[in-house]
């Protein structure tokens, strides 16, 4: 399933990576690691990125295909040591970003990372994401949706959004089952968002109808 946005993180400007990785250690929230079981019966932890991400980090990017890439970014581009560093090294009071890892037989790699910037406000946020096409089809993408919500919601955010092309048709089907709302911006591009308190109100009002309906 492509299931990939692009957002704000691709910008590539960071600023010292030392200060960036004593940063990133030291607000790493330990709280929001858990563990889910895959279709397949499989289990990979979810967990905060780290900068000693990075080796996993570039041979998940290499594993992605131009499809995936184009999704998730918007265009075809290559993985840089720079966008390396930015993208696993972060501040976490400004930003969240969880893995997907599983380790198998003495080795561990990412399988997919997904990634909220939080607006000055802290009541909103802007999400992106993307699952290794090998892993997809699993229901980790899912999982890790309702994770990253979990998250969100005890940081007393109100709304998240991200954008995906217009042509991202699952994309598009798996945001609409997650309660996101979808708006067209333009000819190519769409955004999806998802208000919280509207979000309890529709599976309470679905809830009463399939109670009804019994």
């Amino acid at each position: 399933m492509q299931m990939l946005f692009r957002m704000k993180a691709n910008s590539l400007l960071f600023v010292n990576s030392t200060a960036k990785r004593a940063l990133g250690k030291e607000l790493l929230p330990k709280k929001y690691e858990t563990k889910v079981e895959l279709r397949d019966g499989r289990t990979a932890l979810l967990r905060p990125i780290k900068p000693e991400d990075e080796p996993m980090w570039q041979e998940m990017f290499q594993s992605f295909s131009e499809e995936s890439i184009r999704y998730r970014f918007f265009q075809v581009i290559k993985a840089t040591p720079q966008m390396r560093r930015r993208y696993c090294n972060i501040d976490y009071n400004k930003e969240i970003a969880i893995v997907a890892e599983l380790s198998e037989e003495g080795k561990k790699r990412i399988l997919g990372v997904f990634r909220l910037i939080l607006e000055p406000n802290l009541k909103t946020g802007e999400i992106a994401f993307i699952i290794t096409d090998q892993w997809q089809n699993l229901g980790l993408g899912s999982a890790m949706m309702r994770h990253m919500i979990k998250i969100c919601k005890d940081k007393k955010l109100e709304s998240i959004y991200g954008f995906l092309l217009k042509n991202n048709v699952k994309g598009m089907r798996f945001m609409k089952n997650m309660w996101f709302a979808i708006q067209q911006l333009d000819e190519e591009t769409v955004k999806a968002t998802l208000n919280f308190n509207e979000e309890q109100k529709n599976k309470k009002k679905n809830a009463g109808l399939i109670v009804f309906r019994r």
